[in-house]
């Protein structure tokens, strides 16, 4: 978190000196992951930008979405994943006269992940004597995506303002879990792990920036 916070407070040194436009915004969306065992869920969360060059900008984006996991063998037990890929992208703009921007993003980063077995499955366990436990790891993440942003109240400078924005995004990555069954009564356990699951991602964005 501190390291974070210094990159985003040398952005902001950095746009004071050279003039260039620094976005911040937050936004609302829709996670749609690939596997089929693992269900969609409701996007959220904020970036900051900073323009390298007026077609060329580097963004900071941090997100976070639960999606419920059904079932499957050799993989997850039935419960409620959370993903929070944190993420740094290339955005190249294309404008389209002075209000409309159609761009591409490409990067990569890091998701905090983690995963919660569900209470019903870990109580029927519980009855039979058996504590269940199941884990991810966090895993790196690649990033393709294309959107639009609409300048919707214009600012003193070129890149400042108010901007309407829809994004289209698909996230790649994989991670590894555990699993560990404890017996109660001789505290012996039984455990193992889940490599490669799959979380790839396609996620759809509306959201609100201002430039300065």
């Amino acid at each position: 978190m501190k390291k974070a916070a210094v990159f985003i407070m040398m952005i902001f040194a950095a746009a004071l000196v050279s003039h260039a436009a620094v976005r911040i915004g937050l936004f609302g969306g829709y996670a749609v992951h690939t596997e089929s065992a693992y269900g969609s869920g409701i996007a959220f969360g904020l970036n900051v930008g900073y323009d390298l060059t007026p077609n060329i900008a580097l963004e900071l984006r941090a997100t976070r979405f639960q999606s419920d996991v059904t079932a499957v063998e050799g993989a997850l037990s039935a419960g409620k994943m959370t993903v929070m890929p944190i993420e740094l992208a290339f955005v190249g703009r294309l404008p389209v006269g002075a209000k409309l921007t159609p761009y591409f993003v490409i990067g990569g980063g890091y998701g905090l992940h983690s995963f919660a077995v569900d209470a019903t499955l870990v109580k029927s366990w519980s009855d039979m004597g058996i504590t269940l436990a199941e884990s991810i790891k966090g895993g790196l993440t690649i990033l393709v995506g294309a959107g639009l942003d609409y300048l919707i109240a214009p600012g003193a400078r070129p890149g400042s303002g108010f901007l309407v924005n829809f994004e289209a995004r698909y996230l790649m990555g994989k991670t590894d879990g555990t699993w560990k069954f404890t017996d109660q009564t001789t505290n012996t356990a039984t455990s193992g792990t889940l490599a490669g699951l799959p979380l790839d991602t396609i996620m759809f964005s509306l959201g609100l920036k201002y430039g300065f």
